[in-house]
C-alpha cells in the first residue's frame, strides 16, 4: 500500500494512518522546514528600530502611532512603515555553511514594548548578502534585493510635512 501512511506518538500510544498528504507535506529537506524569517516581530509594531549601516546611523522609537528620530524630529509615518515592512520581508532563500568576519549591517528591532529584542547582522558576500540572527548558529543566505530595499527605505525616511499655513 504504496500511499498510505502512518504515524506514532510520544505523547499517546499506537500507530495510526494519516492523510497521504501529511506524508507528502513532510517530504522536504531540512531546510524547507526552518525558519526563512530575520526577524518574528510579524505584525507586531516594533517600539525601536536601531540600524548601523557602514557610517550611517538610525534610531527611531515610536511613541503611539508616531516615529521620532533620534534628534526628536517626527517622521513621516508612511515612510517608517515602508521600512518596517523591508525588515518584515528579510527572509533567506539559503543557509550557508559559513559566514562573514565584519558586518557592514547591523539592524536591532525592540517589540512587545520593549520586552523582545531582536538582532542581525550582515555581509555582502559576492552578489548576495549573508546575515546571522544574534544568538543563533545558523547563516542566512539573502538577496542583495531585500538589503537594498532597507537601505532604500532608511535613505526616504523624512520628518512629516509641515501642516499648511492659513
Amino acid at each position: 500500500m504504496k500511499d498510505r501512511y502512518y504515524a506514532t506518538s510520544s505523547v499517546v500510544p499506537g500507530v495510526y494512518q494519516v492523510p497521504a498528504t501529511l506524508g507528502t507535506d513532510l517530504d522536504k529537506s531540512l531546510d524547507d522546514l526552518r525558519n526563512k524569517q530575520l526577524f518574528d516581530f510579524g505584525f507586531q509594531d516594533p517600539n525601536k528600530i536601531e540600524v548601523q549601516d557602514g557610517s550611517k546611523s538610525y534610531f527611531l522609537t515610536r511613541s503611539g502611532s508616531d516615529w521620532w528620530d533620534s534628534n526628536g524630529t517626527k517622521l513621516d509615518s508612511g515612510r517608517v512603515e515602508d521600512l518596517v515592512g523591508a525588515l518584515r520581508e528579510l527572509q533567506a532563500t539559503k543557509f550557508p555553511a559559513s559566514g562573514f568576519a565584519t558586518a557592514t549591517l547591523s539592524v536591532t528591532v525592540v517589540h512587545h514594548d520593549g520586552k523582545t529584542v531582536e538582532r542581525m547582522s550582515a555581509a555582502r558576500s559576492g552578489d548576495s548578502y549573508i546575515a546571522k540572527r544574534d544568538n543563533e548558529s545558523a547563516w542566512y543566505g539573502l538577496p542583495a534585493s531585500s538589503i537594498t530595499s532597507v537601505q532604500a527605505a532608511l535613505a526616504n525616511l523624512q520628518p512629516v510635512a509641515p501642516a499648511p499655513t492659513k
